[in-house]
């Protein structure tokens, strides 16, 4: 999916991280995830992921113990949409970073209904 790869490339470039340190998964429901090269406070010891999920949008999460298949999110951006400018994105994930998780939404926002890759390539068409 062009649309997204290009809108994970504008975020990882926010985010001053390279594009090999994301993954994407097109199955349906259509997720991505960038490894960040930093760490979370209270959670020294663990990688920290920001994952990107076509229904809810961005969240962050830590990798548990257990492994890399294994994550525990520590907030989630919500939003209007699940595109949000990457801006944004690295806000976000910098608001995390220095301990403030104010601006968090606590669960999974429900921003739209995975539609199809058609609705998808609606919701990513700034990135085409």
């Amino acid at each position: 999916m062009t649309r997204l790869n290009a809108y994970l490339e504008d975020v990882a470039s926010a985010l001053g991280i390279r594009m090999d340190s994301c993954t994407a998964d097109l199955t349906g429901p259509v997720t991505a995830s960038l490894r960040l090269d930093w760490r979370l406070p209270g959670f020294p010891e663990r990688d920290v992921d920001l994952q990107w999920h076509e229904e809810h949008g961005w969240s962050a999460a830590v990798v548990t113990r257990s492994g890399d298949d294994h994550h525990v999110v520590v907030g989630y951006l919500g939003g209007r949409s699940v595109a949000p400018q990457p801006r944004r994105v690295a806000r976000f994930a910098e608001t995390l970073r220095a301990g403030d998780h104010q601006d968090c939404w606590p669960g999974p926002p429900t921003l739209r209904t995975a539609g199809g890759s058609s609705a998808l390539a609606k919701e990513l068409s700034a990135w085409a």
